[in-house]
């Protein structure tokens, strides 16, 4: 076939249609491949993120409808604070706790036989904890007594363990050995009343 004789004077119709078609099924494979497909791939995606932000902006919506009820309940939780730090005593108030300790003991009729200090664990911010050993010997209702009276300074106090020992076997009401480890939590920081109007 000579293709510099060609010309479409030359062409029969049948020809020319065949061309056509073919040309218009080469045109619309390249516009389904390069120009359909890619943008339904890129409406995928954008539908796809169009989903995710709508769920973003669901969540958004919802915390800002609980915002007021977030700063109400951060608002309680500050004056909670600053009331429970009001109540510990001072760092400077140790001794009188330590009087207070040895009057309940007099008053539970216990015999203290040693009180010692010692470290004390769970550090909080502005507050020291300062941890005690307190042995005593006194009846079981003598030692019950004074577990109560350390147990009514829980607002302040965390009792960590307690060990009894019978002294002696010969009576019905036997004086027992106890030991008492807790901690006293004291406030080191400035005055917590005075946090409310910064």
């Amino acid at each position: 076939m000579n293709l510099g004789n060609f010309s479409l004077r030359n062409l029969r119709q049948r020809d020319i249609a065949i061309l056509a078609i073919v040309v218009t099924i080469a045109l619309g494979l390249l516009w389904y491949f390069y120009m359909y497909r890619p943008t339904q791939d890129r409406i995928s995606t954008l539908q796809s993120d169009i989903a995710q932000l709508e769920t973003q902006i669901q969540r958004g919506e919802q915390a800002r409808r609980n915002l007021p009820t977030l700063r109400a309940a951060v608002a309680q939780l500050e004056e909670d604070r600053r009331n429970f730090l009001a109540q510990l005593p001072k760092e400077s108030d140790i001794s009188g706790l330590i009087d207070q300790l040895r009057a309940s003991a007099s008053d539970s009729h216990v015999l203290v036989n040693s009180f010692s200090q010692g470290g004390g664990q769970d550090k909080v911010q502005d507050v020291r904890p300062i941890g005690f050993s307190v042995a005593t010997t006194g009846t079981f209702g003598e030692t019950m007594d004074f577990l109560g009276k350390l147990e009514e300074l829980q607002r302040f106090t965390k009792i960590h363990q307690v060990g009894l020992n019978v002294k002696g076997n010969g009576s019905d009401n036997p004086d027992l050995n106890a030991t008492f480890n807790f901690t006293v939590y004291v406030y080191t920081g400035k005055d917590p009343g005075g946090a409310a109007g910064q």
